[in-house]
């Protein structure tokens, strides 16, 4: 059990799970390593790196992955896992993935060489670059090549699948997309109702604010 995930109110079973997975420094600051890099977590500072790699945590042999869940933080995959408990019957089946701050195209062909046919989440907010970055992958993913421009009075242009659609920034989504296009992505977007991240809602209900 760590302190600051105690104070966080994330579960002993959720801090169990994902324990092998992280350290503490010096400091007493949880740390989540994305091979050459790391992810800081400590009261009152939250530092993502920008990275080519990714954190991981859960199941690692990708044979017996059912479903992946992609993040934008290390701690968005704690937050999620805590707002959903153990809703899913084999937790042994999941695989957490953090890709960082920024998605790279690395990213995308990892994903397509080691995940193949299985089930994926995308947990990345409810911000435009959130909604964004979730259009990116998933287009990536499932091998569709996808340009996104923006345009004059704050319009963004789609060109997928030899077809421009303009979106709203506040309309932009992966969902707005696939009815639009009629191309269906098989990816779930996860979101909290009230607030853009797991994250910033487990903080809210710890009584936190940085």
């Amino acid at each position: 059990m760590h302190p600051y995930l105690t104070r966080l109110g994330v579960r002993q079973e959720v801090q169990e799970y994902f324990e092998s997975h992280l350290f503490s420094n010096e400091a007493g600051d949880l740390c989540f390593p994305y091979v050459n890099e790391f992810e800081h977590y400590g009261f009152g500072f939250h530092r993502v790196p920008v990275v080519s790699t990714f954190w991981m945590a859960g199941n690692l042999n990708f044979s017996q992955v059912r479903q992946a869940i992609v993040c934008g933080s290390a701690m968005e995959c704690i937050a999620w896992l805590n707002h959903y408990g153990f809703a899913f019957p084999d937790t042994e089946s999941l695989l957490f993935l953090s890709a960082g701050a920024s998605l790279h195209h690395q990213h995308i062909r990892w994903l397509r060489e080691n995940l193949t046919g299985k089930d994926f989440d995308f947990v990345f907010g409810k911000d435009l670059l959130g909604r964004l970055t979730a259009l990116k992958l998933a287009a990536g993913i499932r091998g569709q090549q996808m340009h996104i421009a923006y345009l004059a009075e704050e319009k963004i242009q789609i060109l997928f699948r030899g077809r421009n659609f303009i979106f709203s920034p506040e309309n932009l989504s992966l969902n707005a997309l696939e009815k639009l296009s009629g191309f269906r992505f098989r990816v779930r977007i996860s979101t909290p109702k009230n607030y853009k991240t797991f994250f910033e809602q487990l903080e809210a209900g710890a009584g936190l604010s940085f």
